[in-house]
């Protein structure tokens, strides 16, 4: 076959145009894709100009506690306008206490990542929390009223977790007056003439009722703020209605003398101070957000109704709170939505109105898609837990992918289980009649659970090619404050290690001036904390050895009522092999955090923000005497809910 100089040109002609043609259908592909991208990125965000952003926190208002979400609860006029001006949320949970449930709230994730159960050091630098992003974005932020999210270092307080300016407390035992080692428990909480700090500052004291106090600050910074033109943040945090029940006398006189008066009062001074809030406000250019931080207590009236439980516990009730998002020009209004949200949704909610991307790890949803096009949230399982140090158990609790089952265990005791879409209460256990569903919800919890308590850390090189270092989470990866556990693997280690004079011991891993494991040949192991020592006496150096060193450091709470009791084990291929139940230990300063986590000998390491147990150890509940049989029995059982070595154990060595 002979080739002429047209056929080459035909044939050149007809591959130039399929390779348009690609370049087209490629072209084409790409737009589509982008535009794809655009009106998804477009059903995230609210069509309109960054707004202000009020967020209004309630203290342990309960989900019958305003009328804005049941027409028989208590007459809330000013929280259910806003309701009418927005969208209701009838299914938002948020945390079974206050603490927890500002964690989820500020950082947009689980609060157990952060070590939150319920009690913690620190919202993680890690973990930039709402504040921190807006004020990135050219928000001004300020806070008014409770932190409660971290208090101990200075470093946890809100001026270094993003807020420009806040005027308020700590905690609500600071109220009270300065808190002493002599007065610790003793001081209690008041509205009356409270004791608060302006930007870090003292505590000072100002005249008058709490509620009146903070609403009068806020209304003033609003005027500031709005005067100003920058964008705004206002992060409100009320006491209100927590205890004690102490409305001020204008409000008590208005309701009969009995606990349900008073605290119908406190809960009505509560809704004219949102109403004045919201007076102030332009809402034209104002995102505004109300929501509960845990169900009620139940101690006055039935807070939660027509839910089962109450504040502390691991039920319906303790869960369930109001949440209402406003914008009038831009939310739809009076739409109430009956699919699950969670307080962790907020973050990601507002960062998309304020045209802010969200970081990659949260654990929230953008709810824009929701309210403004009823596009249904990926569905997704949520488990909550509190530590309970004095019997080394878990409260917990876990909430289905669907949303129609609940299983929910206190005091480490077997979990119930709960139809909710039979009995939406929450208060009919069916454990016995569903073993394998409770099983499975229980297997469920546990992954979520070490999911959540693992830290990412940041690993890099060390020193010389076989020390690795790890950084980060500082306040969960040293053995500073609550729980920890860090999982070594160690071994096989070089042969020609001796021991002698100049060397009497290698050093395998260690935090400088905190800690370090040490092979001592033909001894075994020591880990030194302090003046504590921990011995191994079966460390292999032939072969890779999985090591636990794990503890519980019991801060003395506000209120504790007995001595703290921390403690300190020593495992090594799942056996305990040292102990010591009661370490005299003295929290990490800022420097010692900041140091990195190294191992040695090409040795690597992981770290939870839990104490990890066996049921071979020992066991010494502090529990009433008339308790004591009752969970050592269970515990010889092995049926208390606890965290196990095992799970760390799964991590190393394999």
């Amino acid at each position: 076959m002979s080739v002429t100089p047209s056929s080459v040109f035909d044939d050149k002609r007809s591959l130039a145009i399929i390779l348009l043609a690609i370049l087209l259908f490629s072209w084409l592909s790409s737009v589509k894709d982008s535009l794809t991208e655009s009106l998804s990125t477009a059903e995230e965000t609210p069509a309109a100009p960054r707004p202000n952003i009020l967020l209004i926190v309630a203290d342990d208002l309960g989900y019958d506690d305003t009328s804005a979400l049941n027409s028989n609860g208590l007459p809330t006029p000013n929280i259910r306008q806003l309701a009418q001006q927005g969208v209701t949320f009838s299914r938002h949970y948020a945390d079974s206490t206050c603490t927890p449930s500002r964690i989820a709230i500020l950082s947009g994730r689980y609060p157990e990542r952060s070590g939150f159960r319920p009690i913690g050091s620190e919202i993680p630098a890690e973990f930039s929390t709402i504040a921190e992003q807006l004020q990135l974005a050219g928000y001004s932020t300020n806070l008014t009223g409770k932190w409660h999210a971290g208090e101990e270092r200075r470093l946890a307080w809100p001026e270094h977790k993003g807020f420009d300016h806040w005027f308020g407390f700590l905690n609500q035992w600071e109220l009270g007056g300065e808190i002493n080692e002599a007065n610790k428990g003793q001081i209690k909480p008041t509205y009356r003439n409270p004791m608060l700090r302006e930007q870090g500052g003292e505590l000072q004291k100002f005249d008058g009722h709490l509620t009146d106090i903070l609403t009068e600050h806020t209304i003033g910074k609003i005027e500031q703020l709005q005067e100003a033109g920058q964008p705004w943040f206002l992060y409100h945090a009320f006491l209100a209605p927590h205890q004690p029940i102490q409305p001020a006398p204008r409000y008590a006189a208005q309701f009969p003398d009995t606990p349900e008066g008073k605290y119908t009062a406190l809960v009505t001074q509560l809704d004219d101070a949102v109403g004045r809030i919201l007076k102030a406000v332009d809402r034209e250019n104002t995102l505004v957000v109300f929501v509960s931080d845990n169900g009620g207590t139940n101690r006055e009236r039935n807070n939660n109704f027509p839910f089962f439980g109450k504040k502390n516990e691991m039920y319906e009730g303790a869960f369930r709170t109001p949440l209402i998002i406003s914008w009038p020009e831009f939310i739809p209004q009076g739409k109430t939505i009956d699919d699950i949200v969670m307080n962790v949704d907020i973050y990601p909610t507002l960062l998309a109105a304020a045209k802010v991307p969200p970081p990659t790890d949260l654990d929230g949803s953008n709810l824009w898609p929701l309210f403004l096009h009823d596009n249904a949230l990926k569905p997704r399982q949520r488990s909550w837990e509190v530590y309970v140090a004095n019997v080394n158990t878990l409260n917990f609790s876990l909430l289905s992918e669907s949303g129609n089952a609940r299983l929910a265990s206190l005091q480490g005791f077997a979990p119930s289980l709960f139809d909710l879409a039979t009995d939406p209460s929450g208060e009919e256990d069916i454990a016995s009649a569903q073993p394998v569903v409770a099983a499975d919800l229980t297997t469920e919890f546990w992954r979520e659970h070490w999911r959540k308590s693992l830290l990412a850390v940041r690993e890099t090189p060390g020193s010389n090619p076989s020390q690795r270092l790890y950084g980060g989470f500082d306040a969960m990866r040293t053995p500073h404050r609550h729980g920890f556990a860090i999982g070594l693997e160690i071994g096989p280690l070089p042969d020609d290690l001796e021991q002698s004079d100049d060397t009497p011991f290698h050093l395998l891993a260690g935090q400088e001036t905190m800690w370090d494991l040490r092979y001592i040949p033909g001894h075994g192991l020591e880990w030194h904390m302090g003046d504590t020592v921990l011995t191994d006496p079966y460390f292999e150096p032939t072969r890779c050895n999985a090591i636990v060193l794990t503890g519980h450091f019991q801060p003395r709470g506000h209120l504790t009522k007995r001595e703290p009791q921390s403690r300190i084990k020593l495992y090594s291929s799942g056996f305990l092999r040292d102990a010591n139940t009661d370490i005299t230990y003295s929290p990490a300063d800022d420097e010692q955090l900041h140091t990195p986590t190294f191992v040695n000998f090409h040795g690597t390491a992981r770290f939870s923000n839990m104490m990890l147990s066996s049921f071979a150890d020992s066991y010494s509940p502090r529990v009433a005497p008339q308790f004591l049989d009752v969970y050592a029995s269970l515990y010889r059982e092995q049926k208390l809910i606890m965290p196990e070595v095992k799970m760390m154990d799964a991590e190393l060595c394999n």
